[in-house]
């Protein structure tokens, strides 16, 4: 295991080895945000949602693999998490965010 500290959160690189397989995951724990408050700016949760996006990627740009979210709750951080991951996409592809839609899609999916 390897420890990234970073401001406002901490990558733990794990390396699962099975045989003569190895693989990579990527922990990321936000560690700016207290329970049942509201983080003092955004600035390190869209900097830890950039590296997510960075690291979910290979080098052709297809998706790695899935991406687990999670929170003590799973309701409010985690989908705020989630409409920044989205939002960040929609941005890199389209141009423009559609917070609307995002909310929408994120209230259906529950």
């Amino acid at each position: 295991m390897r420890v990234i500290p970073r401001d406002g959160y901490t990558i733990r690189e794990l390396f699962l080895r099975r045989g003569s397989e190895t693989h990579t995951v990527h922990h990321f724990w936000y560690t700016a945000w207290p329970d049942h408050k509201t983080p003092e700016t955004a600035k390190q949760l869209l900097a830890m949602a950039l590296e997510v996006e960075a690291l979910r990627h290979d080098n052709s740009g297809a998706i790695k693999g899935p991406m687990v979210v999670h929170c003590s709750a799973g309701i409010g951080r985690t989908g705020c998490f989630i409409a920044a991951s989205i939002g960040i996409q929609q941005l890199l592809e389209e141009n423009m965010i559609d917070v609307l839609g995002i909310v929408c899609s994120l209230r259906l999916d529950r």
